[in-house]
């Protein structure tokens, strides 16, 4: 009976569970195989084509994907002969960690003092400015501010990633994400910070236990958040770094085999990330439920998020490297600013 608790103790805990299970590595690997389903088949039905199909016609072609995967996985490596194999291997998994990173302190939902499984847990995740516990693998108050810093870090590695290639087309796709990621970093920077003014705080859970969702707030800085993350994420009309009529596919072009898989999860889990922000600061989070419940709404939001920014590859052609930073500092730079002096304005009236 003792193990048995212990077994449920950690297996609930939420540095444990939030991470690995729900809405961790397991959850979001079979979410990587379910977008990119998506995107194929939504693909396919616009351009009036059947997409995924053959394998499980039930499913609609769904283990299409996990066929591709397992072909994937089990390919030959093959590593240049003029590169350093140490870090050319260690370099998809250092991206992929890095991805991951923000799920530990994101929160998800809150924690009930009684009557939620994750009860049991209150004070280890007590969140003082709310006065309620926190779903979250690690709590933080400012983990707004956190889970930004981590993300700011991803292009570094993809630079990285480029470079140790040591191939002309990841050069330049390097390059591309690097005049990118200075435009769209910040104009998330700056739409957080609307935010930020707005409801008075750093902390995630404050902003979504307002009641007030930020897209009603300040609906310039939701704009401008989720044109930033659809940048930041190389999702259409801004699949520039990857562009494979251009570079191939950017500084992934010397990946094959698992390391390929390992290279576009990261970016599919970097869509996910922004998409679970964008649903607590921007749509809600959990509310109205808590617990377990909130977590299952927080994710469902972040999901469709997901799949309408990769809807987005069916509908749009891709932008040029010039086309993008002249929309992000002509257009998107200015409309960052008024959603700032909006959510000053709001925030002093309002919130």
């Amino acid at each position: 009976m003792d193990i048995l608790w212990l077994l449920r103790f950690y297996f609930f805990y939420p540095s444990f569970f939030v991470v690995i299970i729900f809405p961790g590595l397991i959850f979001t690997g079979i979410l990587l195989l379910t977008t990119i389903w998506f995107e194929r088949k939504a693909a396919a039905k616009v351009q009036m084509r059947i997409g995924p199909y053959y394998a499980s016609k039930k499913l609609g072609g769904y283990l299409q994907l996990v066929a591709d995967a397992l072909k994937f996985v089990f390919s030959e490596i093959i590593i240049p002969n003029d590169v350093n194999p140490t870090l050319f291997v260690l370099a998809p998994i250092l991206l992929l960690m890095v991805s991951i990173l923000p799920l530990t302190v994101i929160p998800f939902s809150i924690i009930p003092k009684s009557g939620s499984i994750f009860s049991l847990y209150f004070h280890d995740f007590f969140d003082p400015s709310i006065n309620e516990g926190v779903l979250a693998g690690f709590f933080v108050q400012y983990n707004l501010v956190l889970v930004l810093a981590m993300e700011a870090i991803y292009p570094i590695f993809v630079v990285f990633l480029a470079w140790v290639t040591n191939n002309r087309f990841a050069i330049v796709g390097a390059v591309r994400e690097t005049y990118l990621s200075v435009s769209y970093d910040t104009l998330i920077l700056i739409a957080t910070l609307s935010l930020a003014v707005e409801y008075h705080t750093l902390d995630i859970a404050k902003i979504v236990e307002s009641g007030i969702p930020g897209i009603i707030a300040d609906p310039f800085a939701a704009f401008v958040f989720f044109v930033g993350m659809l940048i930041g994420s190389s999702r259409f009309p801004f699949d520039i770094v990857e562009a494979e009529t251009e570079v191939v596919i950017g500084p992934y072009t010397e990946y094959s085999g698992f390391l390929f898989v390992l290279n576009m999860a990261g970016s599919y889990v970097g869509t996910f990330i922004y998409s679970l922000i964008f649903a607590d600061i921007f749509l809600g989070g959990w509310l109205p439920f808590a617990g377990f419940p909130g977590a299952v709404l927080t994710a469902v939001k972040a999901v469709i998020i997901v799949f309408f920014s990769v809807f987005l590859r069916s509908v749009y052609g891709r932008y040029r490297i010039d086309q993008a930073l002249r929309g992000s500092w002509k257009y998107l730079f200015p409309l960052a600013l008024i959603s700032l002096v909006v959510g000053m304005v709001v925030g002093y009236l309002w919130i």
